[in-house]
């Protein structure tokens, strides 16, 4: 079916999240001299990674507030610090979140496949997994945020990915059919099952050839770069 209208994932889609995160963490933890050596600090990086996969995602299922998400991860981070009074977790998080804001980069390939979509005439949405306002403004301050690109953030949202509900939604704003809708992004569970299960066509973003070994899955199609999205 012809594609009337694309769905486009945030994080590690159109911005580098994991890149400005990986930056962030290692100055954050150099400057609070808490890696001593380079061993020590790849330790502490692949663990704030596996934390935040595990929280952020109890986050979207609701279980937490994105504020509680930060602070069960950084007292879990940092277990030998007394951080049971939710006002200091708070502060020492927000260390570490100055330093991944200023590490936030688009993409190079990012404003031009909105470019050339909007020029095509289909209507375009960013779906994203995240608060809404923090959402808003990394588009903003890496320069992707549009009048014509509403932004359908997961704490706005009746669910958040990879439930149906979240792609139906977004559909549904955008006033387009889901079977005629592509989704893009670089999870194969929340951009490409989940959109295919609502109705939605999807390319999974492969940037890094993550899958050049283990196939994805039938009937998944990948894109190397924003750029192949015709």
């Amino acid at each position: 079916m012809t594609i009337q209208a694309l769905l486009l994932d945030l994080d590690d889609t159109l911005v580098d999240h994991r890149g400005a995160a990986d930056r962030g963490l290692r100055a954050w933890l150099t400057g609070m001299g808490l890696a001593q050596s380079p061993a020590e600090l790849e330790d502490h990086v692949e663990r704030w990674f596996v934390l935040e996969a595990r929280h952020y995602e109890r986050a979207q299922r609701r279980e937490l507030t994105y504020t509680e998400q930060r602070r069960v991860r950084i007292r879990a981070f940092l277990p030998g610090w007394d951080l049971a009074d939710d006002a200091l977790a708070d502060d020492v998080f927000a260390g570490f979140l100055g330093c991944y804001q200023a590490a936030w980069r688009a993409f190079d390939d990012a404003a031009a496949v909105i470019d050339r979509a909007r020029r095509a005439g289909l209507p375009v949405g960013i779906l994203t997994n995240g608060d809404e306002t923090i959402q808003t403004n990394k588009l903003r301050r890496t320069g992707l945020l549009r009048d014509d690109v509403p932004v359908f953030a997961s704490s706005a949202l009746p669910a958040a990915k990879p439930d149906p509900r979240a792609y139906l939604t977004a559909c549904d704003r955008l006033g387009v059919s889901p079977a005629a809708t592509l989704m893009v992004g670089d999870s194969l569970r929340h951009d490409v099952v989940g959109a295919q299960r609502a109705g939605l066509q999807a390319r999974l973003l492969d940037r890094h050839g993550r899958y050049d070994g283990p196939q994805p899955g039938a009937g998944v199609r990948t894109v190397r770069s924003l750029a192949e999205v015709a």
